[in-house]
């Protein structure tokens, strides 16, 4: 169910990661914590990319956040990331980056807050 909500209403999609690490809950865990971590921040460096009509910036944090996004199965930011960056490398349209920034803070909020009522399960 690619670039959509998944069926349980859920945002991440757990399953490759539980796949790839396998009973290794704390490992798990950890990447969830890393991701909360680090998503605000990459959020805010966007936010001030996107102020300061810095299209490089667009692209390598789009770019970079494409990973962490990937690994948690948040597949509703995959075509937004990746239209982020392709606007970004052409240096143009910074109406739809803000546009698609919006999506990306909505998708972000709520992937966290659904890694914060699982992450216990992980331990």
């Amino acid at each position: 169910m690619e670039n959509e909500i998944r069926a349980d209403g859920t945002i991440c999609d757990l399953n490759y990661l539980s796949e790839m690490l396998g009973a290794r809950k704390p490992l798990i865990k950890g990447i969830m914590d890393t991701f909360l971590e680090q998503i605000p921040v990459e959020l805010s460096s966007m936010n001030e990319a996107i102020a300061t009509t810095d299209y490089q910036s667009v692209k390598r944090y789009a770019h970079s956040m494409k990973s962490s996004v990937s690994i948690l199965g948040i597949t509703l930011l995959s075509p937004v990331l990746s239209e982020m960056e392709s606007l970004g490398l052409a240096g143009t349209n910074m109406e739809r980056i803000k546009e698609l920034n919006v999506t990306l803070h909505w998708v972000c909020k709520e992937a966290m807050a659904e890694l914060e009522a699982v992450k216990g399960d992980y331990i």
